[in-house]
């Protein structure tokens, strides 16, 4: 077959899942939630610190009085990968994640972390440290994490790294810690100190709370009955807020992942074999994240002791017929989560049906994008590394 007889590569977009499309040319995906207080207590308790307190700032267009940050984008990675787990204390994934390759390392055959619980994922130096048998150009060989990557990239000197090898550091994290292409990394640790290694964040959210006041919540805590303690009683404040509206947000930068090489090149350049399919794993796993945090917002979730939201409810009045005489009744009614999608020729904005996203199964978006036996699938999910 000639290269003018080569069909041309399949293009990741346009792209469905769980009935959400993203059209050819979509730059940024743009999810909003209204939220309330799931007990009807206007006083939230946001995100702060003891001696700063809460975050709350001026909105810029002066429509929205002061703004409140409720949960910040750190801890919302945080929840958007808590969603994933099957067994959280161990960063164990759920079944409609089989196959995805993440990290675990072990001593002795006891767990000491995973790359789905540590705070840098697949770049902790802990991970770093650890050994397991790579496949690399020099076939498969003994090696700690961090001589893999190194010599994966040609790193020879761990400092320095040819300007051709960067792209490959993206099919190189797929085939580690498929998520930390969507909640970004960092590769700069004892063992390899290039800081060049490093993707932002193409799925960040946060919680927010507009027209905000602040207020403050008496508190005393009390020491009787301790022999040993002389401080009797002590009264404080608590800062809280109350808030005229609450937003949950969430973007997707659809143009990071579709920029990203995934794949070795074809013949004259063209985009790999599998370069579509792991584009859009990538977006149907942002998606999938996404829509599962949604669900568990449709009853109730626990940010903090003093911040339990859900999807905000509105009332609504609905015409029935009883015994011939027609009536009203009222009936609770979950506002709709929203989703925008921008860029390209033809931007649109609706209704995100998060329950029907997070229904969907991933694992054959998983075994087109990354193929391999059964046997191949298991071991790389998770990969187990073993502490020297």
């Amino acid at each position: 077959m000639s290269n003018n007889d080569t069909p041309a590569p399949a293009s990741a977009l346009p792209f469905s899942f769980g009935g959400f499309t993203i059209p050819a040319g979509c730059r940024r995906i743009f999810i909003t939630a209204e939220l309330e207080p799931s007990n009807h207590d206007p006083r939230i308790q946001p995100t702060g610190f003891p001696d700063i307190g809460p975050v709350l700032y001026p909105d810029p267009a002066e429509t929205n009085g002061l703004i409140c940050l409720i949960e910040s984008e750190a801890s919302m990675a945080n929840w958007l990968e808590a969603v994933c787990f099957s067994n959280k204390y161990e960063g164990v994934l759920k079944e409609t994640f089989n196959g995805l390759p993440y990290l675990k390392a072990e001593k002795g055959g006891e767990l000491k972390t995973t790359s789905t619980l540590d705070g840098h994922r697949f770049a902790s130096d802990f991970l770093a440290k650890c050994k397991a048998k790579f496949t690399g150009a020099e076939g498969a060989k003994e090696q700690s994490l961090a001589e893999y990557i190194k010599a994966s990239l040609g790193m020879t000197d761990g400092k320095t790294m040819p300007i051709a090898s960067v792209p490959n550091i993206f099919p190189l994290v797929l085939g580690l810690d498929t998520m930390s292409l969507i909640h970004g990394f960092q590769v700069s640790n004892e063992q390899i100190t290039f800081v060049g290694l490093r993707l932002p964040r193409a799925l960040s959210a946060s919680v927010i709370g507009l027209g905000c006041q602040r207020i403050s919540v008496p508190g005393v805590k009390f020491n009787a009955g301790q022999l040993e303690s002389e401080s009797g009683q002590a009264i404080f404040q608590k800062a809280r807020i109350t808030a005229t509206k609450i937003e949950a947000r969430f973007s997707i930068d659809v143009g990071l992942l579709t920029s990203l090489r995934l794949d070795a090149p074809g013949t004259n350049g063209t985009p790999g074999q599998h370069q579509a399919v792991r584009v859009q794993l990538l977006l149907a796993i942002a998606l999938w994240k996404v829509a599962a945090f949604l669900d568990l917002l449709s009853v109730e979730l626990s940010l903090r002791t003093e911040c339990k939201l859900r999807l905000k409810r509105v009332i609504k009045k609905e015409k029935e017929t009883v015994d011939g005489k027609e009536t009203e009744k009222e009936i609770e009614v979950v506002v709709a989560p929203k989703a925008v999608v921008e860029g390209g020729l033809n931007p649109t904005s609706g209704n995100f049906l998060y329950a029907t996203i997070a229904a969907e199964s991933l694992v054959n978006s998983i075994s087109a994008a990354l193929p391999g036996t059964d046997e191949e699938r298991k071991a790389r999910s998770p990969r187990t590394l073993q502490f020297a």
